[in-house]
């Protein structure tokens, strides 16, 4: 596969910039809309409830398609799903900004969902593609600095959209976004030949179906759905797991990476990675509330200083993504891990009195952990996994962010019932998911070792 040696320092920075530019589009897809809900029920004259599902139709669709996106991947080449999915976000883009209903903006938000799962799960992929394993890690810390950047300005731009603009533009600026990185990523992506192997195509509905369930489970838990339906996706979910597991036995490419997670050193990268991502939206969605309410603390003034964790970590990550090759990822992994344990450790001790520069100064210590341990983590398991099986492995990277999440939300949604006393107590509770993550990110190195005695 052609590299960035190969390519040439040009030609690789601009692949690079096409990628970091897809990325970007799609984690403000994910921050940005949600601040244009309020706006988008007021036009369409919906129930704030009902203009959820603006996010929860994308949400869906993006859990079930990562993987088999990946898998596909793995079959017909990277760049042909990579562009392609890059090229139905747009067009969706395009039809979010002028859906004439709330339905065609829900229909359209699945269709982008489409597009953004297959940027998502390949995204890693692609910069394997691109990157020798000597760069990887400096590429990935790059990777993980345009999330958190994005992330962080998600909010802040929609806002300031909204405020000179109908919310119909907000998807005008991710259609620009990510029609630059189409039209950069179509001259300068390497070609990635497909493997020769058969997509598994009823796998692959098996496995979108699994985690369509295990979704409906985790957001039945989280809003009070009925016993009935939560019963019933949970056995629907054990019904598939299990026939997704026999299928994937023994499969040369399975959609589902049961020959991946066999390997050790992948499966506690997984596992570290979905103990970060669970704590980081257990943080992200109580501290708000904790300190508007219980604080009095301004909107502005609580937007502000919940972006200093992504920022800590957006300045991080690439300063480490430089030395990735050569810094132990397990050892390193546990101890960011454990930085990061700290930090929320601190934050369950912020009381009304707690000032904005200490609380700051804590969420700072929640970010550098975080990115001590997430460039050094996402190389180690991009590259435990065979080149030819990349794509399974960058999917597998993104299921475990999105899975994560969807888990510390149902986990904040149960807080918020019980009343913001109990938001700080969820905050040692996810102080201790991340330890177990950190028992996991060093259990690695005993495998390492073992591999190479």
């Amino acid at each position: 596969m052609a590299e960035a040696e190969q390519l040439g320092g040009r030609g690789g920075t601009f692949a690079l910039a096409a990628l970091l530019l897809a990325c970007s589009a799609t984690v403000l897809e994910s921050m940005a809309v949600g601040v244009a809900l309020p706006a988008i029920s007021i036009e369409f004259e919906i129930s704030s409830t009902m203009a959820t599902w603006v996010m929860g139709a994308a949400q869906f669709v993006i859990v079930a398609l990562l993987l088999p996106m990946a898998a596909l991947g793995d079959a017909i080449g990277y760049r042909s799903v990579y562009l392609a999915s890059l090229a139905i976000f747009v067009v969706a883009s395009l039809a979010c900004a002028f859906a004439p209903g709330f339905s065609t903006i829900v229909a359209a938000r699945a269709a982008q969902a489409i597009g953004t799962a297959g940027v998502m799960s390949l995204g890693f992929a692609m910069l394997r593609t691109v990157f020798s394993d000597k760069r990887l890690g400096q590429a990935i810390g790059l990777m993980a600095a345009t999330v958190a950047i994005a992330s962080s300005l998600g909010p802040a731009v929609s806002g300031l959209i909204l405020s000179v603009a109908n919310w119909r533009a907000i998807f005008l600026m991710l259609v620009v976004i990510s029609a630059i990185a189409l039209l950069i990523g179509l001259f300068t992506l390497p070609k990635t030949p497909p493997s020769g192997r058969p997509y598994d195509l009823f796998g692959a509905a098996l496995v979108a179906a699994m985690f369509s369930a295990a979704l409906l489970v985790i957001n039945g838990l989280a809003n009070g759905w009925s016993p009935l339906v939560l019963f019933t996706g949970a056995g629907a979910f054990a019904v598939l797991i299990g026939f997704v597991l026999r299928r994937s036995r023994g499969a040369k490419s399975p959609v589902f990476p049961v020959d991946l997670l066999s390997r050790p050193v992948f499966a506690l990268s997984i596992c570290a990675s979905i103990c970060a991502f669970t704590a980081q939206a257990i943080g992200f969605i109580l501290l708000p509330f904790y300190l508007i309410y219980s604080v009095d603390m301004p909107e502005l003034q609580m937007a502000l200083i919940m972006s200093v964790w992504p920022a800590a970590t957006a300045i991080l990550a690439p300063i480490l993504g430089r030395f990735a090759n050569v810094i132990p990822a397990g050892v390193v992994g546990a101890a960011g891990l454990a930085v990061m344990a700290v930090g929320f450790a601190l934050v369950a001790q912020i009381d009304p009195t707690s000032t904005p520069v200490g609380i700051g100064l804590r969420l700072a210590v929640c970010g550098i952990g975080f990115a001590v341990f997430q460039t050094p983590n996402n190389r180690l398991l991009m590259l435990a996994a065979p080149r030819e099986r990349s794509g399974a492995a960058s999917g597998s990277l993104s299921i475990a962010r999105q899975f994560g999440r969807a888990v510390g939300t149902a986990i904040a949604a149960f807080a918020l019932l019980a009343g913001p006393s109990a938001s700080l107590d969820v905050m040692m509770a996810a102080a201790a998911i991340i330890v177990i993550g950190a028992f996991a990110s060093v259990g690695r190195t005993w495998f390492k070792q073992a591999e190479t005695s």
